[in-house]
């Protein structure tokens, strides 16, 4: 609803009011029968490639699902977001774009967005559904956060031991037992150190530092690591990975300060072969089916509503407060600075 809408609405009280149901009703028809064209170009359109840098294996079976319900014959392309971008690069560059959506980290988006990559959605319909502190810009579509947070192992901490804020952390008792996905380069690691800089200053990394934390960039083999009792502690723990980790003695936990995170998304192909089947992808990565997927593999849907339908298992960490995320074009700065604090 405009605003002059819902001024004239607060002036004309009820007087008003089948008025302006009748004015209201002619655009959502409008936009119903715009998103029924959409439907029925992209089952016409027939196929669709969709470009995952991601690699998480859930784009695939969504897409199994949308080809299932739709018809429409969904290829998933999953490798390195390098790999991705150098495709659509060239791709776009000789006028020759094969897939039609390209499904990554928010950062990548937005980079990508910036140089021309992505064309504007439009109106999706699910898109109204998606929370704060997520928005909606018209061209990169928000679909769930990867949420990090600390894990230990329930045979070495217990009771009062187990932090309960991130700055229990900097506890000397804690020295030369911290693992953690390295600060300095791409990743989780990086991702929670531009997070808790952000909250918690300089300060409180330069206190993180004097505890020694032994860094891996492994962490598939840092997670079990933890789990075999090498290390009591291990950050930041992607919650997509507690699924896998299902009866080890290991636990996750969101810090009382929140989880930093990292959105992941969409958006439609410039010069797409297949546009409306782009888009059909895109709200039907928004839909419900497709959220709670999602979060019975660690990942917090971005719509909103769903809450009591997340698997238990994961609820709590998918719930929990969140602390804060990368800037984009941020990453060469925190690299840096995260080098000059972890001297190891």
């Amino acid at each position: 609803m405009t605003d002059t809408r819902l001024r004239l609405t607060r002036h004309a009280g009820m007087l008003l009011g089948l008025g302006l149901a009748t004015l209201i009703s002619v655009p959502a028809q409008a936009q119903d029968a715009a998103w029924d064209a959409v439907i029925v170009a992209a089952k016409k359109e027939g196929k669709l490639l969709v470009y995952n840098g991601t690699n998480f294996p859930i784009v695939k079976k969504i897409a199994d699902k949308f080809t299932a319900e739709f018809g429409i014959q969904t290829e998933v392309l999953s490798a390195r977001t390098t790999e991705i971008r150098e495709r659509m690069r060239v791709e776009q560059a000789t006028g020759r774009t094969v897939a039609s959506v390209a499904y990554n980290g928010f950062t990548t988006l937005f980079v990508q967005m910036e140089e021309g990559v992505y064309q504007p959605h439009g109106t999706l319909p699910n898109a109204k559904n998606v929370a704060e502190p997520l928005k909606v810009n018209g061209t990169m579509l928000p679909v769930v956060i990867g949420n990090f947070v600390l894990m230990y192992n329930t045979n070495l901490v217990k009771g009062d031991d187990v932090p309960k804020s991130w700055q229990d952390i900097t506890h000397p008792k804690w020295q030369g037992k911290i693992l953690a996905d390295d600060f300095r380069a791409a990743g989780a690691g990086n991702v929670w150190f531009e997070a808790t800089l952000n909250a918690f200053g300089k300060e409180f990394h330069e206190k993180v530092a004097a505890q020694k934390p032994v860094f891996s960039r492994n962490f598939p083999d840092s997670e079990r690591r933890v789990a075999r009792g090498e290390y009591p502690l291990y950050m930041p723990f992607n919650v997509s990975e507690y699924p896998t980790l299902q009866g080890l003695p290991v636990k996750a936990v969101v810090p009382a300060e929140g989880a930093a995170y990292v959105a992941f998304g969409a958006g439609v192909l410039r010069d797409a072969p297949h546009p409306n089947a782009g888009k059909l992808f895109m709200n039907y990565l928004l839909s419900q089916d497709a959220q709670i997927m999602q979060a019975s593999e660690g990942y917090r849907p971005a719509a909103a509503g769903l809450e009591g339908k997340y698997p238990d298992e994961v609820k709590p960490l998918l719930m929990g407060k969140l602390l804060g995320t990368t800037t984009p074009g941020r990453l060469t700065e925190t690299t840096k600075l995260a080098e000059g604090i972890y001297k190891q």
